[in-house]
């Protein structure tokens, strides 16, 4: 399904404008993980070089280089975890652990001189549309090359200005911490699972672990292994299943390498394989309650005892509410008699451990935060001020939503990767964020070609896009009772999409150029559908 429509007319439209004697947009990319990087390399591979990535950090790689705790790694196939231009044959596992997925992000960075268009150091505070001239003004708090990103009077504030920004902030990059009475009094240390502390020897300590969730999972087993005793404290119990692993033999990627439709082959495999799990993702459906008896079946029969007891291992939510999670160690450890699992929510922390509702004194010398991260406040802490001064996240006080998850009406000329209601609970993201990535490179095409100064979404197809998205949700076990970091406070859900990946790929496959007010020197017009298809037509028998 890749069809780089998107690359190919930009392609065309720079063609078409060569020798022209104007410059075309120039392109803001803020965030160098994966979705940032991935939308350079098709902007290289179209012939476009007018574009900078803002990385805050030292290095690329977004979530994969924060995330270096033990064991961390992806619940989705390698071989779908990479975007179908940029694959990469020679995965070594099944499901590839954090240092390998790095690796991919800076082989991509490394590819096609990206690194050379790469600021790093470079914090985004604020993007501001200038009516006047219809371009963005981010400020930038900037870190002297070579010196440290910590040290607040080695940076300095700068400005830029761009024409087309395209933020790739993701939606897992802030790590969330509950804010618990009596933890400054903790005398041991203290650190998220997102920012793990290496210095810290575990061996032998009593470890507090806050959380139960995706990187708990895959941490504790390996901290359970040097411990003396892991105490982990969960609001609800989560839906586990076992992670089919394993090593790929060396004919296997000699295979992949050399038999190009056998890697289309294997991709397209493990998408439809995911794809279909959607079923089970549709409220009271007859596959997720299969899902649920089995499970509460198996759990009852192997794992519930006096010390594990039903309620802290069986959830009283649908399959799919929260994200099911992969792992065939995760019972194992917690069974092990040093390994204790708590249900009774937190009351406070004292100097030598954590003290629940029920009065319970818990020993602990380290304290690890397994709670995730704000997802809810999309491009937050940046603020962005649109056309007239309108703020992004004022307009999303009631919750975040963009047409597609990418365009808000009132920004002109800003596109989101990874934005609202485009997060997957049974595919591989890359998949969404490539799509949108072809889809914004379709915008800028037009742009070019028509020598735009502006695109910017009209209110009224965003908000029936968005009422489509929420009725579709209500059908879903995201919209289920649970607490997630799906949804906000009210419920609704701003991070999935309601469906199955392939009415995405119908939907982003060509911008419908009607739902866009187009801003030329000639002043706003809306450029109708027929016009946009026709230029793509030429743009396509141009490249031929």
């Amino acid at each position: 399904m890749p069809l780089q429509i998107g690359r190919r007319s930009l392609a065309a439209a720079l063609r078409s404008r060569a020798g022209s004697g104007t410059s075309g947009p120039r392109v803001a990319i803020v965030g160098a993980g994966l979705s940032g990087l991935g939308m350079a390399v098709q902007l290289e591979l179209a012939g476009f070089s007018d574009y900078t990535l803002f990385e805050k950090s030292d290095e690329v790689g977004g979530t994969w280089r924060d995330n270096t705790y033990p064991g961390s790694g992806c619940d989705v196939p390698s071989h779908l975890y990479s975007f179908s231009f940029a694959t990469k044959s020679d995965w070594s596992r099944k499901y590839a652990e954090q240092p390998e997925i790095l690796g991919y992000a800076q082989a991509l960075a490394g590819s096609h001189g990206i690194r050379s268009h790469i600021r790093f150091g470079a914090e985004v505070i604020s993007l501001r549309y200038r009516d006047e001239t219809g371009t963005w003004m981010l400020e930038v708090d900037r870190c002297e090359p070579g010196a440290s990103t910590a040290r607040s009077h080695d940076r300095v504030r700068e400005e830029f200005e761009a024409d087309f920004v395209i933020a790739a902030c993701g939606q897992l990059n802030r790590p969330s911490t509950p804010d618990i009475r009596g933890i400054e009094d903790f005398d041991g240390p203290v650190f998220h699972s997102a920012r793990w502390d290496h210095s810290v020897d575990l061996a032998s300590r009593d470890v507090a672990v806050v959380g139960n969730g995706a990187s708990a999972i895959q941490f504790v087993p390996p901290v359970a292994a040097v411990a003396k005793r892991v105490t982990i404290f969960q609001r609800s119990p989560n839906y586990v299943a076992p992670k089919i692993d394993k090593a790929y033999k060396p004919w296997w990627h000699w295979t992949l390498a050399h038999i190009t439709p056998a890697e289309r082959l294997y991709r397209w495999s493990i998408y439809w394989r995911l794809e279909l799990r959607f079923f089970a993702f549709r409220r009271g459906a007859w596959m997720g309650k299969l899902i649920e008896n089995r499970f509460s079946r198996e759990v009852r029969k192997a794992l519930v005892s006096e010390e594990l007891p039903e309620p802290a291992l069986i959830p009283d939510f649908p399959v799919g509410c929260k994200r099911i999670l992969l792992s065939s160690d995760w019972y194992p450890t917690i069974l092990q008699p040093h390994v204790h699992v708590v249900s009774s929510p937190i009351s406070r922390i004292e100097r030598d451990g954590v003290v629940t509702e029920d009065g319970l004194h818990h020993p602990a010398t380290a304290l690890i935060f397994a709670t995730g991260f704000d997802t809810l406040d999309f491009l937050a802490p940046i603020e962005v001020k649109g056309r007239d001064g309108v703020d992004l996240h004022e307009t999303w006080r009631a919750g975040a939503e963009a047409n597609l998850g990418m365009t808000v009406a009132g920004f002109p000329n800003l596109f989101l990767l990874y934005g609202p209601n485009t997060n997957l609970g049974h595919n591989s993201i890359l998949f969404m964020v490539e799509r949108q990535i072809d889809y914004i490179s379709q915008c800028l095409a037009a742009m070019v070609r028509g020598d735009l100064e502006s695109i910017e979404v009209r209110r009224e197809p965003m908000e029936r896009f968005n009422h489509s998205v929420q009725e579709k949700m209500r059908r879903t076990a995201w919209a289920g009772s649970c607490r997630s970091w799906y949804k906000t406070a009210s419920g609704k859900v701003t991070n999935n999409w309601p469906g199955f990946t392939v009415r995405y790929w119908l939907e982003t496959l060509r911008p419908k150029m009607d739902d866009f007010v187009l801003d030329s020197s000639e002043g706003p017009r809306q450029r109708s559908g027929a016009v946009f298809v026709a230029e793509l037509a030429e743009a396509h028998s141009d490249e031929a």
